[in-house]
């Protein structure tokens, strides 16, 4: 066994992978697919580690890319949300910038501004980009983003139809669609999810790892550590205190509201030296989060609303050193998921970043 506080894991399907979005399914009618939640990869890779499972916390996931020639492996990640194409034909790609607006919605907060291009065309989640393209705008450097964003993504979606059968035998207008996802593997290139996995005092990685049962169906995902994997750095200066935030995955953020009563929202706890200036935050999505009850079953189903990966905040911090103030908070933060610390007093938010919900990456912005 060997000892670490940090490692890398890789989960490489062996077939295609259903994962519901959590909405009713009824007959007739079709499964809504998305790639894996935080909380499945975390569940899987607890249970490949074998005792109770139990780790510190798991970062992820994200899409990971490894070189069939030289064996290196690196990561993927969703187009920011504030990098758009454009509409109509000729279709090209452009940077949202923040800046007034005499528009007014019920989303309004004083300060609050709004993003924007010219021919500015709506969010496209399949689009991604590489760690070199993302480190480049992280730091807040020019991007040729003809050249960056690629949109053969590395999941096809593939269309099955079935019928339910009851007592061996199909039921009447039971017909019903699912989609799969199929990671992209050739001779060149190989897809897998992999997650940064934080370790407990003195937890060792055991000998062998998986394979695991990944999504619906019972489909086979084998485990492995690999090293070389890592998010791209934060930068070294934020002029101005400015920082932006980036989501490598969905996340989960609730407000007890005057009743009482925790509700989701799309906005998360904003450090209290610091100012929203504008986010790019597409429509929400809805995440099933499930306990196992032990015996086959479930003893706890829930379906919460979650802010989509590639949702782009912008920070601008405040006092008397707001450059020095934002270095703090963006170093301390970057490569994890936000609300995950002691001083969010949600216990259940808490719980799901530690799975991996929120996970995020600071950069800067002008």
């Amino acid at each position: 066994m060997v000892s670490a506080r940090q490692v890398w894991v890789v989960l490489e399907p062996r077939d295609a992978v259903q994962v519901r979005d959590g909405r009713a399914f009824e007959a007739g009618g079709a499964a809504r697919t998305r790639r894996p939640w935080p909380s499945t990869i975390a569940g899987a890779i607890g249970a490949a580690w074998g005792g109770d499972g139990q780790l510190a916390a798991v970062r992820g996931p994200v899409l990971a890319r490894r070189d069939t020639t030289t064996g290196s492996w690196a990561p993927g990640f969703t187009v920011p949300a504030d990098v758009v194409p454009t509409e109509g034909p000729g279709r090209v790609w452009r940077r949202l910038r923040p800046e007034p607006s005499g528009a007014i919605t019920d989303l309004d907060e004083e300060g609050l501004l709004w993003l924007n291009a010219p021919d500015a065309g709506a969010f496209d989640e399949h689009a991604w980009w590489d760690a070199r393209a993302m480190g480049a705008y992280l730091s807040g450097a020019e991007l040729n983003l003809r050249r960056a964003v690629r949109t053969s993504s590395p999941v096809a979606v593939e269309h099955r139809v079935g019928i339910a059968r009851q007592d061996r035998r199909v039921r009447d207008a039971h017909l019903y669609s699912s989609d799969f996802l199929r990671l992209r593997e050739n001779a060149s290139e190989q897809w897998a999810f992999a997650a940064q996995c934080s370790l407990l005092p003195g937890q060792r990685i055991p000998e062998r790892l998986g394979p695991v049962r990944l999504g619906g169906e019972s489909r086979l995902a084998d485990v492995r550590v690999v090293q070389g994997l890592d998010f791209p750095p934060p930068p070294e200066v934020l002029p101005g205190g400015r920082v932006l935030v980036y989501l490598v995955t969905p996340g989960v953020w609730r407000r007890r509201g005057s009743d009482g009563e925790w509700r989701n929202t799309w906005r998360p706890s904003i450090p209290a030296n610091a100012r929203l200036v504008a986010a790019a935050v597409p429509s929400p999505m809805p995440v099933a989060t499930a306990r196992p009850d032990g015996r086959g079953g479930l003893e706890q189903a829930r379906l919460r609303w979650a802010v989509p990966a590639g949702s782009v905040y912008l920070l601008e911090f405040t006092g008397p050193d707001p450059e020095t103030a934002a270095l703090a908070w963006a170093s301390e933060r970057h490569g994890r998921a936000w609300g995950d610390g002691e001083d969010n007093e949600d216990r259940i938010g808490r719980r799901l970043a530690t799975a991996g919900f929120g996970l995020m990456l600071t950069g800067t912005w002008s």
